[in-house]
């Protein structure tokens, strides 16, 4: 007899971080569609100053959006 995979042992609070870590979805689900998508908007969006890099200045793509 098998034992059942960990995600389904896990109790909901727990199953999401592991969801997140292990990246279980497979490719053309929504789930997948939705973390590349948060990916993409941290790497585009993000200031590098607020990164703290050496090698750029400003506010990035957000500054140029908004203006500032």
């Amino acid at each position: 007899m098998s034992r059942p995979r960990i995600e389904d042992r896990l109790p909901l609070p727990l199953l999401i971080p592991f969801r997140l870590m292990y990246w279980t979805y497979e490719r053309t689900t929504i789930p997948y569609d939705i973390m590349v998508i948060a990916i993409l908007a941290f790497v585009w969006l993000t200031p590098p100053d607020w990164l703290q890099d050496p090698t750029a200045h400003g506010m990035g793509l957000l500054g140029w959006l908004l203006g500032w």
